[in-house]
């Protein structure tokens, strides 16, 4: 069998491991947060286990420093919450013992902790657990980059597109806010294919994921369901806006300047379905949106293509199925 070499790469400027320390004490607190942030890392601090899954839930930390009677919860439970949770999932844990808990070491390690250190606290076995753990976390995400990523466009493959819209949908029914989904086909593009050839065809997808991204905010996120198809999930959204964002991707889209090796232009154009979540009271599953987006893509393209189609009360399914 061939070896395979995991290259990891060294840390950029905005690849700073955060760690979320959970300790009772207040001196202990700033005793190990002073530490750990002079080692390098960017710091969270929390006095509970519960305040730990507050702050995971907004902001999730690379790696989870707790106690384990760190409130009524206890660090153990945390870390059993965030396994449990795949938002969460990922976060390495470790495990500080004090004396006399030495027999919940293996409860600890159950629990979902990948390591442990004993108190009183060596700042130097801390930071070199610290730079342990950093090793796997930074491995884990090129993994995870991997595996949710689509190989030509660099933009979210399906599965984590799913993940997503799943996390997304839920946000959305916990806080009563609404989220949209904004699906767009390229017109014609076996066209391109076939007149063109598939180099230029890649190239073709890899300019749109260009002009669609200068599109974006920032908080919306792009990713290719497949072939020509694209989705953009807009989370806590307004129905106005989203409409107004669907129709800036078709103007950029159609704006695309491809030309080919006689140095003839291309055209590209592309047809938007839009959906988005009812208001507060309603659960939208993703699989509804993303059927209503399908269905208003299916009417843009059915009424003339190059244009957004919202998606209405009347689903096109229907009229498809009755035609």
């Amino acid at each position: 069998m061939r070896e395979v070499d995991i290259m990891i790469e060294a840390p950029g400027p905005g690849d700073q491991i955060s760690v979320m320390i959970c300790e009772s004490s207040q001196v202990q607190l700033r005793i190990l947060s002073k530490a750990v942030e002079e080692a390098g890392y960017r710091v969270q601090t929390a006095r509970s286990a519960e305040a730990v899954l507050e702050q995971m839930q907004a902001m999730p930390a690379d790696i989870l420093l707790t106690g384990i009677e760190v409130g009524a919860m206890t660090g153990l439970e945390a870390c059993w919450a965030l396994k449990a949770n795949p938002r969460t999932e990922s976060v390495h844990t470790i495990v500080i013992t004090a004396s006399g808990q030495e027999s919940r070491l293996e409860e600890s390690l159950d629990a979902g902790a990948y390591d442990f250190i004993r108190k009183p606290v060596n700042m130097t076995e801390l930071r070199a657990r610290l730079r342990a753990a950093s090793r796997l976390v930074r491995m884990q995400k090129q993994f995870r980059q991997l595996a949710e990523t689509d190989s030509l466009t660099g933009v979210a493959n399906r599965r984590a597109l799913m993940q997503c819209l799943e996390a997304e949908t839920a946000q959305a029914r916990s806080l009563g806010t609404r989220v949209a989904v904004v699906m767009l086909d390229l017109d014609h593009f076996k066209r391109v294919n076939d007149t063109h050839g598939h180099a230029i065809g890649d190239r073709v997808l890899v300019e749109t994921v260009k002009a669609v991204q200068a599109c974006l905010s920032g908080r919306e996120r792009l990713g290719r369901l497949g072939g020509e198809e694209f989705i953009i999930v807009l989370p806590d959204v307004a129905p106005e806006y989203a409409a107004l964002m669907a129709e800036r991707v078709r103007q950029a889209v159609e704006a695309l300047q491809i030309v080919n090796d006689p140095g003839e232009l291309i055209p590209i154009t592309a047809s938007i379905g839009v959906s988005i979540s009812a208001p507060e009271g309603h659960h939208d599953s993703p699989d509804s949106l993303l059927l209503a987006a399908d269905d208003a893509l299916y009417e843009a393209k059915e009424t003339g293509r190059n244009r957004v189609i919202f998606a209405g009360t009347i689903m096109p399914a229907a009229r498809r199925a009755a035609g």
